[in-house]
């Protein structure tokens, strides 16, 4: 947690002194805009019809997932700009795209017409304190920091919290991550009675959203709905 507002503290100086840039490529871009305009033609946002509501696939998973959560509202797909800005935010240390990134998801929510009076407060699926310390920061509660910023959604950092190391998802097969994160989470009272909305980076088998989703309801809340930058078309990366 110290790290992580560190990073913080030295994002903020960065974004006072320095100008913003694309989160995909690097590029210098305007205040106002989130990707440079050769980052924007490879992007493509999803809306509405495009996925299946429930599970936020092209090809619905539903009968294999068995959602605990409501809906899904994704970004887009893991592809094009928005893979290389996640990729660039979580593995190539550049902790400082959140904002912009944030700002996209905020976006996103119009687009599936929902507001933030829709929601009580923000979750963010939660790393171990192991791979936290490694990482220095947890980019899922750094996106939704943003998102908050851009919405007045309340952020509740310590709704959920991982009490267990587990194996990296993105190393499993689809079935084996449906029983990786078993038991791996624990949801705060604070989210008892509340329409919560979770968010993460990417949303491949759902698995992740689904133990978060059940361990928020089995506290109490009153719905998960799960807000993602992408989606994977397929049940792998």
């Amino acid at each position: 947690m110290k790290n992580e507002w560190k990073q913080l503290l030295t994002d903020m100086l960065a974004h006072l002194f320095f100008p913003p840039v694309c989160p995909g490529c690097g590029r210098t871009v305007g205040k106002q805009e989130i990707f440079c305009p050769v980052c924007q033609k490879q992007l493509h946002l999803l809306r509405p019809g495009d996925t299946c509501p429930r599970c936020g696939k092209k090809t619905c998973i539903c009968d294999k997932l068995h959602p605990l959560f409501t809906q899904v509202y994704p970004a887009g797909f893991y592809e094009g700009s928005i893979q290389s800005a996640i990729r660039n935010l979580k593995f190539q240390h550049q902790p400082g795209h959140f904002r912009p990134l944030g700002r996209l998801l905020a976006n996103t929510l119009g687009r599936y017409h929902v507001t933030a009076a829709d929601f009580d407060l923000l979750a963010a699926v939660p790393m171990s304190r192991k791979r936290q310390k490694a990482r220095g920061y947890n980019q899922a509660a750094l996106l939704a920091r943003s998102v908050s910023e851009q919405t007045g959604i309340p952020f509740c950092s310590h709704a959920l919290t991982k009490i267990r190391e587990t194996k990296a998802q993105h190393d499993l097969s689809a079935q084996m991550r449906r029983t990786n994160l078993k038991g791996s989470f624990i949801a705060d009272s604070a989210v008892s009675g509340k329409r919560v909305l979770l968010v993460d980076d990417v949303f491949t088998t759902g698995s992740t959203a689904n133990e978060a989703a059940e361990v928020l309801l089995q506290a109490g809340a009153i719905s998960v709905d799960v807000l993602v930058l992408a989606s994977t078309r397929f049940e792998t990366l």
